[in-house]
């Protein structure tokens, strides 16, 4: 027996049967020792395959199946072709000799690239027309004898001819004409529309330089043309150029579709937001390890027998290359193929190339790569499990809390600057509604109460107003802590750092009859009279800080707590511009502080008093609450989670869980200082409010807009430069109200708010009264005789046509007042 022969490349040979054992032995490919065909013309490498033509759906791709075009142009010949006009006069011995047949080895050998396009065309165009059917005699058929035959031979060719125009070279041209354009295969959604036509909001026209004309849809009619749209595309979102639409603050917009909107999406709050999130995290965690271990699955008995083939090639010393394997149809799906594309990322769907082409040789290192990935993947799910069951622990409680979104939006609201402006101008319509409507629960405590007039005549207050609740012991000074590093990070320059300071020590403390420092000069009043100051005395271990101030009688030295306010530079033991002592003019009660001021000094005081408002609220709910936190056990879901469990610290970690180190009243308040510094984002703050009070969280989590806002209304007034000048006005000893407010007018024509303090109610007034309006000094129908009537004082009218919310001092009316004394004062008695 001749030995087998060596192929070129071989150490030594192999008989043939030995080969034939090889190709049965594969089951999971086929194997093949045929000759390498060479590679086509412009056949793309994998690298260049991946770019184009992107990732493959399976793996060995599935043959290339007809178009809607196609099937019916085959359809429609088959059934040409057995018609009885093109067959045989005589019945064929065979089936392979049917007109059908002779069409399907025309369309063999023009794909085996034997004919050519005209060759083909021309065996096709007999075929169709005339089929086996003689030509002549008495049994002629066929197109020559048959003219439907003929019309519908010359509409198949027609078809034909446009089929191949779809396929092959000729639809590779169209291709490329695209490809050569800057468009190249850049989707329609990347493209530039901004300057296109946009006939409605969701759709734009191509732009001008689109080839999109020379790309419709293959089969189209005149009639599909008519009611098809290859004009207009949908466009998800672009966005505009300079000088297209543009937002607030110059940011470009980006115009969103219509289409893009797929039903209602659930309010979720910040705690669901983050569970939801977690979750999605371990969904795509374990998605990506159990495709990954599909995978290997899948990939390991098809590794093994390329690597078994390989090591046979080698022991039987045959050439590297001479044996051909490829996979059996649907070895490997998408899933597949996306779990190794994730292996290697960018570079993924080149590597999924090369398995198709080379699979002896890529199969053993992908397979070995999914077996590391599967290991290292599983063990960081482990870690990772650990700081998602902490995080579940913090935030499901907060998830529960369905309600803090919206009233934490309630609170915000109360506090807009429309809202609170609308409240002073329009008294009385808020209490009409208030009377109608229940307020919720969550705000009736930072609502303000609205009347027509106060029944105690010691506040002179008879016209509509709004109330609130304030008072002395409130934690103003963690207020305006809080409010001063706000302020340091908006303020321009340390001159308005200066004035915000000089506004609270001057204004904010004295209202509030706060403990403040006075400098040298400054002119105060003490209950045992009023002086300047000449020099401050500094506190020792045996007495505290001293005031030495020079009385009209003598010098006296004066304990902090003893000063009452400071007064203007003009005004001095009750003597100056103002006093009007023994005056009969309509006074109030001395321990009243009231103040006309501007409507920004009306938006800081509302917006102070209630932040001052929801702070003491605060102090007095987390008063009980000083444990930390980290001794609880929060209970989830039916089980306890300890505060115990090992938890990664990353930096995100280490963030996420700030919120425990901060416990108590002074915990908020630090809590806000590091907000303001931007230590802590917004999610971590209301963390923090919701581990200190579950009742309160919906406030406290409100309280960086209000700081916010509360702290620009405040370098708004110091910007006025009008609130300490109104000020010293209200503390001159006359306390007479008309008086003030002429003097208010004087200093500014805005001075259209009425805001009155008294400590004693703990109570707040605002009231809103034009420079034209009238200001009425006493209660309605009141009855001014003696015995259950009081006399009317000086600069009141009681004229029927002065019913208007006004006051203009006029003289003649005072003087002249004894002259209407005998008229009756029945009804509401006004200053003209």
């Amino acid at each position: 027996m001749a030995p087998p022969p060596i192929p070129f490349g071989a150490t030594s040979g192999r008989t043939e049967e030995r080969e034939r054992e090889i190709c049965r032995s594969a089951h999971y490919g086929t194997v093949s020792f045929a000759p390498v065909r060479p590679p086509r013309k412009g056949e793309l490498t994998p690298s260049q395959a991946a770019a184009k033509l992107g990732r493959p759906r399976a793996i060995p791709e599935p043959p290339m199946q007809p178009t809607a075009k196609e099937a019916t142009f085959f359809q429609r010949a088959k059934a040409h072709l057995n018609r009885r006009e093109l067959a045989p006069d005589k019945p064929a011995g065979s089936r392979r000799h049917t007109p059908h047949a002779e069409f399907l080895k025309c369309l063999h050998l023009f794909g085996a690239g034997i004919l050519n396009r005209e060759e083909i065309l021309l065996l096709l165009r007999t075929l169709f027309m005339q089929g086996h059917a003689p030509k002549t005699g008495a049994n002629a058929g066929g197109g020559a004898s048959n003219p439907k035959v003929a019309a519908a031979a010359q509409e198949l060719i027609a078809e034909f001819e446009a089929i191949l125009i779809g396929r092959g070279p000729y639809a590779n041209q169209l291709s490329n004409q695209k490809d050569k354009t800057k468009y190249g295969s850049m989707p329609i959604y990347k493209c530039d529309f901004n300057d296109t036509e946009h006939p409605t909001p969701s759709y734009r026209t191509h732009p001008a330089d689109h080839p999109h004309k020379k790309f419709s849809m293959s089969g189209q009619t005149d009639e599909d043309k008519a009611v098809l749209n290859n004009i207009v595309v949908c466009v998800d979102g672009f966005q505009t150029k300079s000088g297209g639409k543009k937002g607030k603050h110059g940011i470009t917009q980006v115009v969103r579709s219509i289409e893009d909107y797929d039903g209602p999406k659930q309010r979720r709050n910040l705690y669901e937001e983050l569970l939801f999130k977690i979750e999605d995290e371990r969904f795509e965690m374990d998605m990506a390890i159990e495709r990954n271990w599909g995978a290997m699955k899948v990939l390991e008995p098809m590794a093994e027998e390329a690597l078994n083939l390989k090591e046979t090639e080698e022991r039987d010393g045959q050439p590297i290359g001479r044996m051909q394997y490829k996979l059996r149809q649907r070895s490997l799906g998408s899933n597949h193929i996306g779990a190794i594309a994730r292996l290697y990322g960018d570079k993924g769907d080149e590597v999924v190339w090369h398995l198709l082409k080379n699979p002896v040789a890529v199969l053993p290192i992908v397979f070995k790569r999914l077996r590391e990935k599967d290991v290292e993947w599983r063990k960081i799910r482990t870690e990772w499990q650990k700081q998602w069951r902490v995080v579940v622990e913090d935030n499901y409680e907060g998830s529960l809390d369905v309600l803090c979104y919206f009233y934490k939006k309630d609170v915000e609201r109360s506090f807009a600057t429309d809202l609170l402006i609308e409240e002073c101008k329009r008294p009385k319509h808020y209490l009409k509604q208030s009377r109608k409507i229940q307020l919720p629960m969550h705000i009736r405590s930072i609502t303000p109460t609205f009347a027509t007039e106060n029944p105690n005549p010691a506040y002179v207050f008879f016209q509509p107003h709004l109330k609130l609740k304030i008072h002395n012991s409130m934690p103003h000074k963690d207020a305006y802590n809080i409010l001063f590093t706000h302020i340091t990070k908006i303020a321009k320059n340390n001159n308005e750092k200066d004035k915000i300071s000089k506004l609270h020590s001057e204004f904010v403390c004295p209202l509030f009859d706060q403990t403040i420092k006075y400098s040298v000069g400054q002119k105060v009043r003490t209950k045992y009279g009023d002086g300047p100051i000449t020099s401050v005395l500094k506190s020792t271990a045996s007495t505290s800080i001293r005031y030495k101030i020079e009385f009209s009688y003598g010098i006296g030295y004066i304990r902090p707590n003893q000063i009452m306010h400071s007064l203007p530079k003009s005004v001095v033991d009750g003597s100056g511009p103002g006093s009007c002592a023994g005056s009969s003019a309509t006074v109030i009660d001395p321990d009243l502080h009231l103040l006309f001021g501007t409507e920004k000094i009306y938006l800081f005081m509302r917006l102070y008093c209630l932040m001052v408002n929801i702070l003491d609220e605060a102090r007095k709910e987390l008063r009980c609450h000083n444990k930390t936190l980290s001794e609880k056990k929060t209970k989830v879901r039916g089980f306890n989670i300890g505060t115990g469990a090992t938890v990664v610290q990353t930096q995100q970690n280490q963030q996420l869980h700030r919120w425990k180190n901060y416990n108590g009243y002074q915990g908020l308040v630090t809590a806000l200082q590091h907000y303001v510094k931007e230590e802590l984002d917004e999610f971590t703050f209301e963390t923090t409010c919701r581990a200190l009070s579950k009742t309160l969280v919906f406030k406290l989590a409100a309280l960086p807009k209000l700081l916010e806002k509360c702290a620009e209304a405040m370098l708004k007034v110091v910007r006025e430069d009008v609130c300490l000048a109104l000020f010293d006005y209200s503390q001159l000893p006359h306390n007479e109200i008309l008086l003030l407010r002429t003097q208010s007018l004087n200093v500014t024509n805005d001075a259209t708010y009425r805001i009155q303090y008294d400590s004693a109610d703990s109570s707040m007034f605002f009231s809103f009264l034009s420079s034209e309006a009238t200001l009425i000094t006493t209660p309605k129908n009141s009855s001014i005789s003696t015995g259950g009537t009081a006399s009317a004082p000086q600069g009141i009218s009681s004229h029927p046509e002065d019913e208007q919310d006004g006051m203009i001092v006029d003289d003649e009316d005072v003087k002249h007042h004894h002259e209407r004394d005998h008229r009756p004062l029945t009804k509401r008695i006004k200053i003209k």
